[in-house]
Parts: C-alpha cells; structure tokens; sequence
C-alpha cells in the first residue's frame, strides 16, 4: 500500500460527532494567548481524554473570546468531541464576571462530571468561583491524574513542600470535579489533522466587570519585595572585596543585595539584609553567595534556595557544601567577569 493510498484513507476520517444534546462528560475552558489556544489546554484535553475513555463520556471544549470561532479545529484535532464557543466583542479581554457568567449559565444547563482549567490566572480565577456557585469540589495544581471507576471520581496528583513529595486529592461526593491543571505537567497530545467538527455557538449575554483597566497609574512606586521573598538574591561577605562590584551584579540580574554579618560588619549592609537564622531566612530561586564562607547560621538560612552559586577563594570554605556551583577563585576577578557575560 503505497502512501497516497494511506493519505487518502486517513483523509477520509468521519467528523467527530457528540451525544444529542450534549451534557455530563467532562470539560475543558481554554486559555487563548495571542491568538492561539495556550498549550496548557491542550494538555488538559489529552488528560481528559483518557479519563473519558475509562468512563465511557465525552470530551468537551469551551472557547471564549472576540474572534476565536477558528480556535475550535485545534480542540477537536486534540481530543474533544465537541467544542462550545462564546465569540463576543464583551469577552475580548478576561473579565472575572463576563465569563463568569457564561460558563455558569453552560455548566448549569450541561451538568458536567469534570471540568478542567489550566493553572493559570484565569483558570485561579475562574475554577474556584465555579467550584463554590455549583456545590463541586476543587483540586488545584493537578499534576497527575487517576480514576476510581467505580464512583467515577478523579484522582489527582498535586505537588506539597515545593515539589519534594506529592500528596492524592479526590472529591468522592461533591459534583462537578473542578480541576486546575498544571501547565507543562502532562504531555501535549497527538494533533490529528484529519479530526474535525462543527463547533455550537452560545449566546451571550454582555455583562459588566466590576473591575476595568482605565489606564495607567501615575505617582504610585510599588512596594519593595522583601528579602525574604525575593526571586533573586546577591549576597557578599568579608571576601568580596568591592562592595561595588556585588551592587552591579545584583543590577544586572534585578537582584536584590544582601550579605552575612561580615557584610553588616564592615558597614556594607544594614542589619534587615543579614542572610542569617538570626536575622532572614530567605528562598529565592538563584542565591549568589560572594565571597561569604558560610557559617552554620548562614547556610541554615538558604536551605530553601532552588539554585546556589558561591564565589570563594578558599576551597575548603563551607558554603561549598551547599552550593549548587562552586567557583573557587577571588571575587575581585570572578565578578567582573560575571558582569562581562551578562553585558
């Protein structure tokens, strides 16, 4: 069998057709980012449709927007077997209340088992509220799902203590199951190019935000994160050397500056920016140790950092048994370096 013998055989795949009428199953509301249906939706229909499978429901689709009636052919290629779509100039942007009301008026006519969100701003936003107006339950987070057939309630997997170890929800009684899920979490399905349908329509009803961007504000300064909440960290100690080369590594990287008790010692810092069990405990994603030996109490105090880099002269110096990379060298050479890289 030669391939455009295949090709013609795969082209002529029936149309994806649902239950009359519709309702139960499990459902999908899609995050549109620039114009496309964001990945996360996607993976949630690939989830979604092997939880449907082992129940025997169907797969369903919800776009909302301005224009995304076209979005609907990658839901279907993916899995759904169905594909709702509010197309309204008063849903061009994300309102909490405008789609609110949409999706309440859809769930409340189509009675579904799942509904499923991607983990995003929206998805936060919306689940929770859907969750409560219906009497469902709510699992945010999912980054792994199972069935328990017999009562036909999900299983989901969510992450506890920052990803180390993860902890099985279920919802046995409460009905919709909302589920938030997380984007990356599970695989991306097969886009089956030959997989069609015919999207329906549904009316909306134009509803006020009560909140609405206006523009701008002018005057207002955000307030500082803490240190102890701070993404990035450029922490010095007594090897640093130049307290100005540490400034403008952690300007570089949009860091904030912290130290040690040596940094507060030689004046560098001020006693709220002492990295210690006695003074900040902090757990931001990359922490830069410059020149900091690393005492008991300091090491303690970045236990929760995701990425340590530490700059030493002295091989032997503590903060080499926690870091993440080493560099053994004099900071007065290592930074400026650093700071060429990043130019």
């Amino acid at each position: 069998m030669d391939a455009s013998f295949l090709d013609l055989l795969m082209a002529q795949q029936e149309e994806v057709a649902e239950a009359e009428g519709g309702g139960g199953g499990i459902w999908v509301v899609a995050d549109v980012v620039d114009g496309q249906v964001a990945p996360v939706t996607l993976e949630a229909i690939g989830a979604a449709r092997t939880l449907a499978d082992a129940l025997g429901a169907y797969v369903y689709g919800v776009l909302l927007g301005d224009g995304v009636t076209d979005l609907a052919q990658p839901l279907y290629q993916a899995g759904a077997d169905g594909v709702r779509v509010a197309d309204h100039p008063s849903l061009a942007s994300f309102g909490v209340e405008p789609y609110l009301k949409v999706l309440a008026d859809l769930f409340e006519a189509e009675k579904p088992e799942v509904v499923m969100f991607g983990a995003t701003p929206q998805g936060e936003e919306l689940a929770p509220r859907l969750a409560q107006r219906m009497g469902g339950g709510l699992i945010e987070h999912v980054t792994a799902v199972t069935l328990d057939e017999a009562t036909r309630t999900v299983q989901a997997s969510v992450p506890i203590y920052g990803g180390e170890f993860f902890e099985i929800l279920a919802c046995p009684e409460a009905r919709p199951q909302f589920l938030t899920i997380e984007p990356g979490a599970f695989p991306e399905p097969f886009m089956d190019p030959h997989r069609k349908g015919e999207p329906k329509t549904l009316e909306v009803e134009p509803v006020e935000p009560a909140v609405r961007v206006v523009g701008p504000a002018e005057g207002f300064e955000p307030p500082v994160v803490p240190l102890s909440q701070a993404p990035v960290i450029v922490a010095a100690g007594r090897q640093a050397g130049d307290f100005e080369l540490v400034k403008r590594l952690a300007e570089a990287l949009g860091a904030q500056v912290a130290g040690d008790r040596g940094a507060r010692d030689a004046g560098w810092i001020g006693p709220d920016r002492i990295v210690d069990v006695r003074g900040v405990t902090v757990a931001p994603k990359v922490y830069i140790a410059v020149g900091i030996r690393g005492d008991t109490f300091h090491n303690a105090a970045i236990e929760g950092a995701g990425f340590i880099l530490a700059i030493h002269p002295d091989a032997d110096a503590p903060i080499f048994q926690v870091a993440d990379l080493c560099i053994e060298g004099d900071p007065k050479e290592v930074v400026p370096a650093l700071l060429e890289v990043l130019s």
